[in-house]
């Protein structure tokens, strides 16, 4: 394997937990122990973590170390202000491209999150990811797939390391249903509608948990 390959392997490694919350903020990075991980040389990990450094995953403080980016407050209202302007303009250009079946498979999954007594919060994030995925990639639109996917990344990082509670899990699911039945109904502005408000609905339940947050 190339030197380039084991960057972009490392990268992906160090981010995924950093993403999925294995590594918390403020944790210290110790590129000894991925390399025993990788079974890699110091070399591509170093690599991989200055680029994760410019991408603002991590923070590199001299003569202390290397450690996981805190998400502050303001992190939090920009990742929403984003979404709040950029998501309703995508669902306006995917609305016509949005495949029925994908829909009802959408749609039937939720249904059956929203019965189930108990929700593997793995599981419901993953369908969550992949429906706003499935609008943005409707979208055809590369320059918007392309900044979204990063956002949606800080998103994930933060869904993971908070703590929502099961009854606003059960909103979210909700929230997704009404939006899938408009866009079912060929209601694009209720659908706009319905989407706005679950995003709003989403930051502010992230506000709220900022105590449970390690930042």
């Amino acid at each position: 394997m190339d030197t380039n390959n084991l960057k972009i392997k490392a990268y992906n490694y160090i981010k995924n937990k950093i993403i999925s919350g294995v590594y918390p903020p403020n944790q210290k990075i110790e590129e000894s122990e991925i390399s025993n991980e990788l079974n890699f040389s110091r070399t591509p990990i170093r690599e991989a973590i200055n680029t994760l450094k410019d991408e603002g995953w991590i923070t590199i403080i001299p003569r202390k170390g290397i450690f996981v980016s805190e998400i502050s407050l303001k992190d939090i209202n920009d990742i929403f202000q984003v979404r709040e302007t950029i998501e309703p303009i995508i669902l306006r250009l995917a609305f016509e491209n949005l495949n029925t079946q994908e829909l009802d498979d959408f749609e039937k999954a939720f249904k059956k999150y929203d019965k189930s007594k108990e929700i593997n919060s793995i599981v419901l994030d993953e369908k969550d990811n992949d429906f706003h995925n499935f609008i943005l990639y409707a979208s055809k639109n590369k320059f918007l797939i392309n900044m979204m996917s990063n956002v949606y990344e800080h998103n994930q990082r933060l869904r993971n390391i908070s703590k929502q509670k099961l009854e606003k899990r059960k909103e979210a699911i909700q929230e997704h249903l009404e939006i899938i039945k408009a866009i079912k109904d060929k209601d694009i502005e209720k659908a706009v509608e319905n989407l706005s408000l679950h995003i709003i609905e989403s930051r502010n339940n992230f506000l709220s948990c900022i105590g449970n947050l390690k930042i």
